[in-house]
This record gives C-alpha cells, sequence and structure tokens, in this order.
C-alpha cells in the first residue's frame, strides 16, 4: 500500500476522497438498512399485535354485551315468575296453547291457524313443553307469566343483532324461545334441560350460580354451530327458578375473526376456546353435523410439534406471538390476544416472508440509493482527484523546465480558487526569476569580458616590464635609427614606412 502511494499523488488523492465517501456512505447504508430492517419488520409485528388485540376486544365487546342483555332478561324472567296472577287469567290465555302431532305443548297450532309467518310475523316467542309429563299448575302459570317476556326478547334482539334465539328454561322443562321457532325443529322426546345450554348453568353444574358460556354446538332449532350464554334465573331469596340463554352464531363471530384482511390476504384468523377447540378456522371449519354435535377439532393436537407448543400458550389465556413451521415447511408467524369474557383466545397467523416483504422492499430502496450515492461519490472523487491533481501536475512540470533553465510555459489553468491562485503566483515568480536569470548571464558575461581584458594588459605590463621586453624594445630602436640614417631623412623613412 504504502508503495502504491507512494507512485502516484494522483491515486493517493484519489484514495482518500474514496475513503472519506464511499466508507461512511457504505457504513451509514449499512447500518441504516439492518436499523431499517429490524425496525420495519417488529414494527409490522406490533401491528399484528394490536390488530389480534383490536378485534379481540371486538368480540370481546360483543359478547359482553349479550351476557348484559342476557342478566337483564333473567332479572325479567325472575320478576314475571314471581308475580301474582290469577288462575281464570291462566285458563284463558292457556286456551292458546295446544299440543301438536307429537303431543309437544306449545302455539304451533295456533300459529298455523292464524295464517302463519305471513300474518303473524316472527315476533314472538313459542313454547315447547313435552305433553307426555302432566302439566302441573306451576307450568302452567309459568306459561302465562312468562308471556310478558316478548317485549324484552324483542329489544334485545333489536339491539344485538347477533343474537339468534334468546329463551329460557324451568327446571320442570319448559322453554320458552324468541323469535319463534317451529316445535317441529326438536326430536322426538327432547328434553331441553338435558342439553347443555342448561346443564351449564343449573345448581348441580353451577353451583356459584354464576353466567356460563358453553362450548360450541349444532343448534337444535336449525341456526348450525352456535355457543350459548347461559344466565340462571334467581328468585328474591335466591332460589333458583331456571336459566336464561342467548344464543350467539359462530358465523357472527366468523365475520369478526376471519374478516381479517392481513398484508393483502397473506395470512388469516382463527378463534379457539380455552381447550384448544376450534371456533372459527379457515383449515379446519366444521362440517355438517348432527344437531347438538360438540365436537370439533382441537388445535392442541394437530399440526408440528411447535405449532402445538405455540397453541398451548395460545389457549393459556395471554396474548404474545411466535413461530412455528407449518405442514409446507414454511415459516409462519402467529399473534394472539385473549377474549376474557369467554376465555377464547384469537389468532392471526401471517407467513413471516409476508411480514419481512416490506423490509425486504425498503432494503432494496435503500440498496439501490446508497449505489447511486457510492456512484456520485466514486465519480466526484475521480473528477475531485483529476482537479487538485492535474493543477500540481502543471507546477511540477513547470519548475522541472526551471529547474533545467528553460523558461516555463505559462500555467493555464480553471480549478480551485486556491490553485488557481496559486499557479497564477508560480507564472509571476518563474517570470522574475527567468529575467532575473537573463540579467545575471548578461551580468556574468559583461564581467567576464572585462575581466578578460583586464587580465590581457596585466599580462601586457608584466610582459613590458621585463628585461627581455626592454631589450627588445631598444633593439627595435635602434633598428629604426639605423633605418632612418639610411635612407637620409625622416620623411623618407615616413614614407618607406
Amino acid at each position: 500500500m504504502k508503495k502504491w502511494l507512494q507512485g502516484s499523488f494522483a491515486r493517493a488523492i484519489l484514495l482518500a476522497l474514496l475513503i472519506i465517501s464511499i466508507v461512511p456512505i457504505a457504513l451509514i447504508s449499512t447500518l441504516f438498512i439492518n436499523q431499517s430492517t429490524a425496525a420495519l419488520t417488529a414494527q409490522m409485528e406490533a401491528n399484528l399485535q394490536m390488530l389480534a388485540q383490536s378485534k379481540a376486544e371486538e368480540i370481546n365487546l360483543k359478547l359482553n354485551q349479550v351476557l348484559d342483555a342476557t342478566q337483564i332478561a333473567a332479572r325479567q324472567a325472575a320478576f314475571d315468575m314471581q308475580r301474582e296472577v290469577s288462575s281464570e287469567d291462566v285458563d284463558s290465555r292457556m286456551a292458546r296453547y295446544r299440543p301438536d302431532g307429537r303431543n309437544i305443548l306449545g302455539l304451533d297450532v295456533y300459529y298455523q291457524e292464524a295464517g302463519g309467518e305471513t300474518t303473524v310475523g316472527n315476533k314472538l316467542s313459542n313454547v315447547y313443553w313435552n305433553n307426555n309429563t302432566p302439566l302441573s299448575d306451576k307450568v302452567r302459570r309459568d306459561i302465562v307469566v312468562t308471556e310478558g317476556m316478548d317485549a324484552t326478547f324483542e329489544s334485545i334482539k333489536a339491539v344485538s343483532p347477533e343474537t339468534q334465539w334468546i329463551y329460557l328454561t324451568t327446571p320442570e322443562g319448559m322453554m320458552r324461545l324468541y323469535p319463534w321457532a317451529s316445535n317441529d325443529n326438536y326430536p322426538d322426546g327432547w328434553d331441553p334441560r338435558e342439553v347443555v345450554f342448561y346443564t351449564v348453568a343449573d345448581r348441580l353444574n353451577n353451583p356459584s350460580l354464576v353466567s356460563r358460556w358453553t362450548p360450541p354446538y349444532v343448534d337444535f332449532a336449525g341456526a348450525g354451530w352456535m355457543v350459548t350464554l347461559s344466565t340462571p334465573i334467581l328468585g328474591d331469596k335466591f332460589e333458583f327458578m331456571g336459566v336464561m340463554s342467548h344464543d350467539v352464531t359462530i358465523q357472527s363471530l366468523k365475520d369478526i375473526a376471519l374478516d381479517i384482511n392481513v398484508l393483502d390476504g397473506a395470512g388469516y384468523g382463527f378463534l379457539v376456546d380455552h381447550e384448544g377447540g376450534v371456533i372459527a378456522h379457515p383449515l379446519y371449519e366444521a362440517t355438517e353435523a348432527a344437531e347438538g354435535t360438540q365436537e370439533t377439532v382441537n388445535l392442541l393436537e394437530v399440526g408440528s410439534p411447535d405449532y402445538q407448543a405455540l397453541m398451548a400458550e395460545v389457549v393459556d389465556g395471554g396474548s404474545g406471538q411466535g413461530s412455528f413451521r407449518d405442514e409446507q415447511g414454511e415459516n409462519q408467524l402467529l399473534v394472539y390476544a385473549p377474549i376474557p369474557s369467554i376465555g377464547w383466545s384469537l389468532g392471526i397467523v401471517v407467513p413471516e416472508q409476508a411480514v419481512v416483504a416490506p423490509a425486504v422492499a425498503m432494503r432494496g430502496r435503500v440498496l439501490l440509493i446508497s449505489l447511486a450515492l457510492l456512484a456520485a461519490a466514486v465519480l466526484l472523487a475521480v473528477v475531485l482527484a483529476r482537479q487538485i491533481h492535474r493543477p500540481l501536475t502543471q507546477l511540477a512540470t513547470a519548475a522541472q523546465q526551471l529547474s533545467e533553465e528553460r523558461r516555463p510555459d505559462e500555467i493555464q489553468m480553471d480549478s480551485f480558487h486556491e490553485l488557481t491562485s496559486l499557479a497564477r503566483a508560480f507564472n509571476d515568480m518563474a517570470a522574475k526569476v527567468w529575467e532575473r536569470e537573463r540579467r545575471l548571464k548578461r551580468t556574468v558575461a559583461e564581467l567576464r569580458i572585462e575581466i578578460d581584458a583586464k587580465r590581457t594588459q596585466k599580462q601586457v605590463s608584466e610582459i613590458s616590464e621585463t628585461e627581455y621586453f626592454k631589450h627588445l624594445e631598444t633593439n627595435a630602436e635602434r633598428i629604426r635609427q639605423h633605418v632612418r640614417g639610411r635612407d637620409g631623412s625622416p620623411a623618407a623613412v615616413k614614407t618607406k614606412e
């Protein structure tokens, strides 16, 4: 490296410029890409977690509304079932209740005679009583006094679109259900007290007499899969008077849980109960099942071991996220949140590739920008290196010419102000040095001539002072005199000369 730097000043300048431009850009770009990718991925995961919590809270709110409405209906039923009613009133109002062909006492016969749904509509309740059991005075009285529940039932149904049925069941086995449903939907020998919507809240299975949710089951009245909130009906002395039940169809909850558009349809939502049973799941849709069926797919028993371990965390009732590998070998991200009112959990599954896709796209854009910046930095470094190196090369050439006693070429440059000023100063200095050199040479030449003349004069003087030169001069004078004497006259001598 040292030898390479010593070989060319231009390379040194270029390398320096590249180091101070490219290295920071590369480091900053790398750091930005890593941090931004991690931050964007974390933000995507946080957004999914917030979405799961939002959907869970939406379902929880609806279920709490069901709870409030059911408890209001239970208190109203308790009040009605304790109020006084005359035997005459009971007899007159019981005239509408007649057994059908299967000896099920209710309003089916009256309903059809009145013109059915076209005339009567469905905004009334129906009673189910297996008339094979003797009809006691208490049952007759309960049937009559609970007629007033229709107004309460209607108001609950009006404000709760998720409500399928709302109904009460007494310990004797009488059931009043709203809105209208024919008793033909129930199988022969059916007893509502044996169905989960009653047993989940009766005194035997619910000694604390609190509101309880049922597991999913297939509705006997033909509404498909549903869950039911059952609340004990308690008298003034806390005596058990029956169960008020409120059905919510699974489909209404699916509309919330499954209608989750995550990353343009890349993911899906699901509902699971506290034991891992599927409430709603696009991959484990409930198939057609017999009325009263409660068996569903259990997510704790399907999929890979890491999926089952993650599902164990989901049904534990907390919120969080985790990853698992599906049956196709793809990594999936699962975020989940609890639904406290019912003990369920809502989950959202998204391919990890889809989660990091925005980060990958952003990283690609940043890389392109970084490459463009690097290319611009290289180009700028080359231009700057030439702008710096070319004037210095011209100065070096001019200095070399001056050192070789040649008049240097005038430096012409259009570069940085400082280098242009330096070139102008060098041109002035070179001109002055060259002029001074020229005068010096002329002075030296003149001094050399003068010195030579003086040296010659001195040499002549030295020669003329010698005895030999004097002797020669004397002999020469004698010769001149001899010549003049022989001619006889100085003129002749002069003419001859």
